[in-house]
């Protein structure tokens, strides 16, 4: 069992003890009296054993810190509302001494057009000047695809334009023409050169029989042939009937 003993001493003539007991808490005080009193505080405590250590906690929340505020101030702080793990860091910065004037910066763009103001009053009518002329000088050909020019050669009021006129792309070919008329016919040119032999064609159909010729003049009469041995009598034949309607004749000439 542990004790805690408490003495006080304050400036009298009395010292006053104090006992605790941390087990049952009861307090035990005594009063002593002494002559040179003196003000203090003695706090003793007799050590337990160690304990065991706990088991490491678990891993709290990132802590966040935003910023808040920034104003200035006389002088500088800082404050932290909220609490853990959502913070709001405030900043009071103090103004500093002017500084020296710094160098002239670079001229800025130029700014857009202010509108336009109102109208003046007319003036007075000016004389009347001379009229301008404008003759034309020389037209040149330019490049195709080049551009177009004029150059004012003399002065404004007596004007002499050179121009310069590029040459047009060559066009698109322009679709044919409609057939035209049949023109007269020409003369009768050379004859040309003999072409060579051509192959031999197939033969032809064979045409139609030409007519019967006249008949020609008569020969002269052959030489007469050599008799020929008498041939041998045939047979009596059966006599022939005459019809009065048909007559028949028959005839063998021997020559």
């Amino acid at each position: 069992m542990s004790e805690t003993i408490v003495v006080v001493s304050q400036p009298s003539t009395d010292n006053i003890s104090v006992n605790v007991s941390p087990e049952t808490a009861a307090i035990d005080v005594i009063v002593e009296t002494t002559t040179n009193p003196d003000t203090t505080v003695v706090v003793a405590n007799d050590q337990g054993p160690q304990g065991t250590p706990g088991d490491t906690g678990a891993t709290g929340p990132a802590n966040t810190l935003s910023i808040g505020t920034v104003t200035g101030g006389a002088s500088a702080a800082a404050t932290i509302t909220g609490t853990a793990p959502t913070q709001t860091l405030n900043l009071v910065l103090p103004a500093g001494a002017t500084g020296a004037t710094g160098a002239t910066g670079a001229t800025g763009a130029t700014g857009s057009t202010g509108a336009t103001g109102a109208a003046g009053a007319t003036g007075a009518t000016g004389a009347t000047g001379a009229a301008a002329t404008i003759v034309v000088g020389s037209t040149a050909t330019g490049a195709p695809g080049s551009s177009a020019s004029v150059t004012n050669i003399g002065t404004t009021s007596a004007a002499v334009f050179d121009f310069t006129i590029p040459q047009g792309l060559k066009g698109d070919t322009g679709s044919t023409g409609a057939q035209g008329s049949t023109g007269a016919t020409g003369s009768t040119g050379a004859t040309g050169a003999t072409g060579p032999q051509g192959p031999k064609g197939d033969t032809g159909a064979t045409g139609a029989t030409g007519a019967t010729g006249s008949t020609g003049a008569a020969g002269t009469n052959g030489t007469n042939g050599t008799n020929g041995t008498n041939g041998t009598n045939g047979t009596n034949g059966t006599n022939a009937v005459y019809d009065t309607d048909q007559a028949v004749i028959s005839m063998q000439v021997f020559g």
